[in-house]
């Protein structure tokens, strides 16, 4: 079996008069980042949208008057292909090719369903199945009563899409948070890790060949299920049926205090940008400083060396013209006499030669000194511009530092913590409620059937156990150890999964009793070694990873966050990624910008939120016209 990866090419949005808002993918490391409420996490969910995600897509201002949205995917086998689903949902058509518009005759698309079905195969699922070699796989639903389902695709999408929400989660990697899933989320793992379904169990009740049928559930077994069930919800809430309004009310603080910390990012971000432009205008400043100093010292050597040459040939020209007044005697020198001396030939007895020759290099130090003077001169100007420039930007990097201290206030930080608090208290919340409603169906079913026992005693059904071996999970343990520790991740030894809680132990630590910072980019290292792992095993797998903010604490580094604050995993994350992915294709989203020398390797692209800057966004400023 070969490792049958997609290649996501581009997204683009279309609409009446609008202009296409598109980004573009390739193979390898993709890097995206840039300032809060630009539309990075509506990518990422838009993505999964054209996945086969049934949620609505965030309503947000800037896509309005866009109706479609197209998605172009790359086969294992080199093939080109366009999805095209409306912004409102619905079903998806495929193109043959890489289309940039719809084309006006739809004759050539062929229609896919949105929902999953095994025995339609003209379904968004059940193609991107067949593309990477999963299809017609049976996956185990209920241990107790043996009952499986088929395989769907979105059992597989939160494996290779990890939205800023979920990345921080405490809990498995592997499960979606919903209780009654994690049965079918453990055989999906274990599908993926060894290639083999649960086509082989037999479930309480037989199925024809052709499909999966459901079997229906004994009153005792469900009147156990209840009793498991309402314990497990005592556990979790005094009040169950209160918790539709809990989840209702913690939906709006959570809005709230988003759109707060998204006004809090954005003015951090700009602050930050302004700080490191007015740094480097004030770096380049000092730089000059610092030359015209060197300059200005060595030209004072030089000055002082002119003084010297010039009193020396002064004193040589003084000297000459007292040596004309005396009397002509006995040569000094030769000792000739007067009759004998030849007063017009040139030697070092040419008094007038000596002092005429002084006289002119004084003239030309003179002039040289004068040019120096002048050029210090003009230096010293310079450098008093170059002082008042200086103090102008010592006094904007203060301002500057002062509005990112104000953004990093214990009010932001206490926001922060508040949003992980609610996002964790809704997770816990969404859990009871699935129990909840378990509990409710369960009710309504052994109303349906009564209590009644049957006259004769049934033969007890045997649970089925989902086994991974031992050495699989050692094997891919040790993926996500080589990882981590290539990142530089603090005490990344011993790393093991654990099948109770179906989640990494690191370091002699739960993988989920961490910060969310920490959360965030172990997430990532499971996610990424799951890849790897099918890569290197040649097993299925979508081919692709995305990534939204798992470098979170480097941005706000809270509690155990700090642990990693001052190391220097995020260029060995980058640095890591650029060579071990591949040609596998990562996309990895951010708030902060990448290291510049990683950026210079890869694709990446900036949005700015400023019109006079690079990109804005995802989409086109909204303007008042």
């Amino acid at each position: 079996m070969s490792f049958n990866g997609l290649y996501l090419r581009f997204i683009r949005f279309l609409g009446p008069k609008k202009e296409p808002a598109a980004f573009t993918f390739t193979p390898g490391l993709n890097l995206l980042w840039g300032a809060s409420d630009t539309g990075k996490t509506f990518l990422v969910q838009a993505i999964d949208f054209m996945l086969g995600a049934g949620d609505e897509l965030k309503d947000i201002p800037e896509r309005n008057g866009y109706d479609r949205v197209l998605l172009g995917i790359t086969t294992a086998s080199k093939k080109d292909y366009t999805l095209q689903r409306s912004l409102d949902g619905g079903n998806f058509l495929r193109f043959d090719g890489l289309v940039m518009e719809t084309p006006t005759d739809l004759k050539a698309a062929t229609k896919l369903n949105a929902r999953h079905g095994s025995g339609n195969a003209k379904n968004l699922s059940r193609w991107l199945l067949q593309e990477i070699g999963l299809d017609n796989k049976s996956i185990l639903w209920s241990k107790e009563s043996g009952e499986v389902r088929a395989l769907g695709f979105r059992a597989l999408a939160h494996l290779c899409v990890i939205t800023s929400r979920d990345i921080i989660k405490p809990s498995s990697p592997i499960e979606a948070g919903q209780y009654l899933e994690k049965t079918r989320e453990y055989g999906v793992f274990k599908l993926l890790l060894t290639g083999v379904d649960d086509s082989a169990v037999v479930s309480e009740t037989e199925a024809p060949s052709s499909a999966i049928v459901k079997p229906a559930l004994r009153p005792e077994l469900l009147e156990q299920m209840l009793a498991s069930y309402e314990d497990e919800l005592a556990n979790l809430t005094d009040d169950p049926e209160d918790l539709d309004n809990k989840e209702t009310e913690i939906d709006e603080q959570l809005e709230l205090l988003q759109a707060t910390l998204r006004n809090m990012e954005g003015r951090l971000a700009d602050s930050t940008r302004e700080r490191r432009n007015a740094f480097e205008q004030y770096s380049n400043l000092a730089s000059r400083s610092g030359e015209i100093g060197e300059l200005q010292a060595r030209f004072k050597l030089l000055d002082e060396q002119y003084d010297t040459d010039l009193k020396r040939l002064q004193a040589i020209e003084e000297s000459g013209q007292f040596f004309v007044l005396i009397p002509v005697t006995t040569c000094p020198l030769c000792g000739a006499t007067s009759e004998n001396q030849k007063h017009d030939s040139v030697c070092d007895g040419n008094v007038a030669a000596v002092t005429q020759a002084a006289s002119a290099e004084i003239t030309k130090i003179a002039l040289l000194r004068r040019e120096l003077q002048e050029t210090v001169a003009t230096l010293s100007k310079e450098n008093v511009s170059i002082s008042l420039q200086r103090e102008t930007l010592e006094g904007q990097l203060r301002s500057l530092q002062g509005k990112i201290d104000a953004a990093l206030s214990p009010e932001f930080a206490e926001a922060r913590q508040v949003h992980s608090e609610l996002i964790e208290r809704r997770s816990s919340i969404r859990s009871a409620l699935a129990v909840y409603r378990r509990v409710v169906d369960i009710r309504q079913k052994l109303r349906q059937t009564g209590t009644a026992a049957p006259d004769a005693e049934p033969e007890e059904e045997a649970p089925v156990a989902q086994y991974l071996p031992k050495s699989v999970l050692g094997d891919f343990s040790n993926n996500v150890e080589a990882i981590l520790q290539a990142w530089h991740f603090p005490n990344a030894t011993d790393v093991y999964f654990d099948e109770r809680t179906r989640d990494l132990v690191i370091g002699g630590k739960p993988r989920g009793s961490r910060g969310s910072g920490l959360c965030a980019i172990t997430h990532s290292a499971f996610t990424i070694a799951l890849l790897d792992y099918c890569r290197k095993l040649q097993l299925p797998h979508p081919g692709f990873v995305i990534l939204d903010s798992p470098l979170l604490a480097y941005k706000e580094p809270q509690g155990e966050d700090e642990n990693i604050a001052g190391t220097d995993l995020k260029p060995r994350f980058y640095e890591h990624l650029i060579n071990f992915i591949g040609q596998q294709q990562l996309f990895i989203v951010e708030n902060t910008e990448p290291p510049a020398d990683i950026l210079a390797k890869v694709h990446h692209e900036e949005f700015t939120h400023n019109p006079n800057i690079g990109r804005f966004g995802l989409f086109p400023r909204i303007t008042n016209a």
